[in-house]
């Protein structure tokens, strides 16, 4: 999924400055701030973000992405209101990863799959460019890694889905997440069309498809 992330999101660097760019997204708004406390027995920050249009620019959903960070785990929440079929753009099945097969066909309808992927830096001081996206993925300084959360049919009103990245958990593309209180995180729900049967239901709900600009994404930035 490399070669499709583009530079469009937020980042905060030490002096609090923020640069533009992206982790594989789209452009990012984060709102709200962290707040430490308990959480089984372990330090926790708990944050909120907005989610941001396909392209970004305006918001989709206020506060539709939390972050639960520990010492050992990033555990993601996400609803937003169910796209209506039609009403945005879809990917089209060559869109995956390098290597990957092509996805079934996408095409609008009811109801439709939704994936939730995360895309985590590890030291996001040392992305490339001042940004954090594409080349900062795999074993590079910033340590990028990319994970899948989660995987629904959207049925009613709202689309929710959740996940926990845990330390040493392999990811999908990447060395793996090593430092979840410091990291950057960017959050992307992909759209892969009407619900289909069988195989091709597996291959939607467990594959990644489209890009930043086809993606309804949010972004974490490391307090």
């Amino acid at each position: 999924m490399n070669d499709q992330l583009q530079q469009t999101s937020t980042r905060r660097h030490r002096r609090r400055r923020v640069t533009l760019g992206v982790a594989a997204l789209v452009s990012l708004a984060t709102v709200g701030s962290a707040v430490a406390e308990a959480h089984g027995g372990h330090r926790a920050q708990r944050q909120r973000a907005d989610v941001m249009q396909q392209g970004g620019g305006d918001v989709y959903q206020h506060a539709g992405a939390k972050l639960i960070r520990t010492d050992h785990s990033i555990e993601v929440k996400w609803k937003v209101r169910t796209p209506h079929p039609g009403s945005y753009t879809y990917p089209t099945g060559d869109m995956v990863p390098p290597g990957a097969p092509p996805h079934p066909t996408i095409v609008p309808g009811y109801p439709e799959v939704f994936t939730l992927w995360f895309f985590g830096f590890d030291h996001p001081e040392l992305c490339s460019d001042g940004v954090c996206d594409g080349n900062d993925i795999g074993a590079t300084p910033a340590r990028g890694s990319v994970y899948q959360l989660d995987g629904v049919i959207a049925y009613g009103n709202h689309v929710r889905m959740h996940g926990k990245i845990r330390l040493g958990q392999t990811a999908a593309n990447g060395l793996g997440l090593s430092n979840p209180l410091g990291a950057e995180v960017h959050v992307a729900m992909a759209p892969h069309g009407t619900a289909l049967e069988g195989a091709d239901l597996v291959h939607q709900l467990n594959s990644g498809v489209g890009g930043p600009p086809l993606w309804f994404a949010a972004t974490f930035l490391p307090e």
